[in-house]
């Protein structure tokens, strides 16, 4: 796969649109809102099919302004929580992930019954 560049004047147009429907930002996706109020991200397709661009055009958009949103320590934190993850689930399976909130449930169980 070679370079490909997306007009300047293209980006700045879609830039902010796109990271608002993209589901690298989703402040609209917190755990704590009730389902119904969820809206996560679209992908890069539905994203071009709203903004009627091409899918390749969204996906630069949406990469390069990533990376201009998100400081290089807020990816270096990412992939430090990714790699902690992905060994966790390696060595303790889905209890890893799963074992904080199973936790947290009895914690509350106890403290309505204490």
């Amino acid at each position: 796969m070679g370079f490909y560049f997306v007009d300047t004047e293209l980006y700045h147009r879609h830039k902010e649109a796109v990271l608002a429907m993209s589901q690298a930002i989703q402040i609209n996706y917190p755990e704590h809102l009730p389902p119904e109020k969820r809206q996560p991200g679209f992908s890069d397709r539905q994203i071009a099919e709203k903004l009627g661009l091409e899918e390749r055009v969204v996906r630069e958009i949406r990469c390069v302004a990533e990376r201009e949103f998100y400081p290089v320590d807020e990816w270096e934190r990412a992939l430090e929580f990714k790699d902690r993850a992905c060994k966790g689930f390696a060595e303790n399976g889905v209890a890893f992930s799963t074992k904080k909130y199973i936790d947290r449930a009895k914690a509350a169980k106890a403290s309505i019954k204490g």
